[in-house]
C-alpha cells in the first residue's frame, strides 16, 4: 500500500509508481536517449533491470525517506513520471524536497509537464510542510529551464553532476520556488 495520493489535474492522473511501470519506464526514457540524455541516473546504453531494481527502492516505501514518485498518466496510459526527493539531495539547498520530471518524447510539447509539475508542487509544499522547493536541470536543457522558470523558480547557483547517458559531468542549473511565489502564481491564473 502506497503512502502517496493520487493526484488529478485537469487532464491527468498522477498515481503512485507501481513495478508494472517498468515496461513503459523502459519504453520511454531507458531505451530512448533524447529522452535519457536529460538524466543523470539513466545509463547508456540501457541496462536491462535498471529500472526494476530502481523501482524495487521505491515502490512501497516510505516515500519521504527515498523519494515520492508518480506515474502521470493520461487517460490511463503511462507518459511519465513527477518525482520529489526528501531533502539532502542537492548540497547547495539541503533543506529543501528536489522536483524531478520526465516524459515520454511523443508527450512533449502539449503542456503535460507543466500540468503534472504544479499538482505534485502542490502536494509537495503540504506533505513536505516547507517554504520553498528546490530542483535541477542541466545547463542546455532550454526546455525544462523554461518549465521551471513559467513555474516560478528563480536561478539559486550552479552544479556539476555526472551523467551516465553522457558519461561525463554536466553543469547544472539550481532553481528554487518559494511558497508564496507558488500559491501567488496560483491565485493569478
Amino acid at each position: 500500500m502506497s503512502m502517496l495520493p493520487e493526484l488529478k489535474t485537469r487532464r491527468l492522473i498522477l498515481r503512485p509508481i507501481e513495478m508494472s511501470d517498468a515496461e513503459a519506464m523502459v519504453a520511454l526514457a531507458g531505451k530512448d536517449f533524447e529522452v535519457a540524455r536529460w538524466m543523470t541516473s539513466f545509463t547508456w546504453p540501457y541496462e536491462d533491470g535498471a529500472t526494476e531494481t530502481f523501482l524495487k527502492t521505491v515502490v512501497g516505501k516510505d516515500p519521504f525517506q527515498t523519494e515520492a514518485l508518480f506515474a502521470i498518466t493520461l487517460g490511463g496510459v503511462f507518459i511519465g513520471v513527477v518525482a520529489i526527493e526528501p531533502p539532502g539531495d542537492l548540497d547547495d539547498l539541503p533543506n529543501l524536497p528536489t522536483l524531478g520530471y520526465w516524459l515520454g518524447r511523443a508527450f512533449q510539447g502539449h503542456g503535460y509537464a507543466s500540468e503534472a509539475v504544479e499538482a505534485a508542487l502542490g502536494w509537495a509544499f503540504e506533505a513536505f510542510e516547507t517554504d520553498a522547493i528546490a530542483a535541477r536541470a542541466f545547463e542546455d536543457n532550454f526546455r525544462s529551464r523554461g518549465l521551471l522558470r513559467k513555474m516560478g523558480f528563480k536561478p539559486y547557483s550552479m552544479t556539476e553532476r555526472f551523467s551516465k547517458a553522457l558519461d561525463r559531468r554536466v553543469s547544472n542549473l539550481i532553481v528554487r520556488l518559494a511558497r508564496a511565489d507558488f500559491d501567488a502564481r496560483k491565485e493569478a491564473a
